[in-house]
């Protein structure tokens, strides 16, 4: 089974085959001192299977330390996120993958390449390109549209359409007609007030090659 569930804000579960990958598991009820509109349907006490966590940067509505710890420590994951973010993680070492900019390796039977993002916010932004069971899901972060951005190829891409610190709906629109995915799924959108948007003028008009879905908290997407 290949699918994506969106956790709200920028959390993602991913399965690819027999793979469980969780992005950015984070559930608290407020996000960086602000409240959450719109909770989390993680429940990091239900999650009995999980081979591998990717965290975007350090921000807390990217990296939960004590979310991750009970995860890893449960399910054995390996946590994969830039130093900023992983030296707030409370595991043993032979979990972490400390990654950067350009990284590409395998683990578990996953491709995975470590992407630029620009996020002046975070010390040390990346997105994600993670690869198995034959199909290719881009997880952006945090970030801005970048030049080299088009040139990422996947079949799924995650999208930030909060504007302010990320990309706005129009500018997550055009780039996502540049990079032609076969699927794009909005995320960091609505969960607070300064984020509030209308994930519909992102999903419409992506073009023939592109179908967008906008995901309700906790609802699946099959791909």
């Amino acid at each position: 089974m290949r699918s994506v569930t969106y956790l709200g804000h920028s959390s993602f579960e991913a399965r690819l085959g027999d793979i469980v990958i969780l992005f950015n598991p984070v559930v608290s009820e407020s996000v960086g001192g602000k409240k959450r509109l719109i909770k989390s349907s993680l429940n990091p006490s239900s999650v009995k299977d999980c081979d591998m966590i990717f965290l975007s940067n350090e921000e807390p509505g990217n990296c939960e330390p004590e979310v991750v710890k009970e995860i890893s420590e449960r399910t054995f994951a390996s946590v994969v996120a830039p130093k900023p973010a992983l030296s707030k993680i409370d595991i043993s070492d032979r979990f972490k993958i400390d990654v950067r900019t350009g990284d590409k390796f395998s683990s578990k039977g996953i491709d995975v390449e470590v992407i630029k993002a620009v996020h002046p916010q975070s010390e040390y932004p990346v997105g994600y390109l993670v690869k198995g069971d034959g199909a290719a899901v881009y997880h952006a972060g945090d970030t801005y549209s970048f030049t080299d951005m088009a040139r990422i190829k996947c079949d799924v891409a995650l999208v930030p359409i909060g504007g302010g610190s990320v990309m706005d709906p129009f500018a997550a629109n055009s780039m996502v007609k540049e990079m032609r995915p076969k699927i794009a799924v909005p995320m960091h959108y609505n969960t607070f007030e300064r984020i509030s948007q209308d994930p519909q003028e992102f999903v419409i008009d992506l073009g023939g090659k592109t179908k967008g879905v906008s995901l309700k908290v906790g609802q699946e997407l099959r791909f």
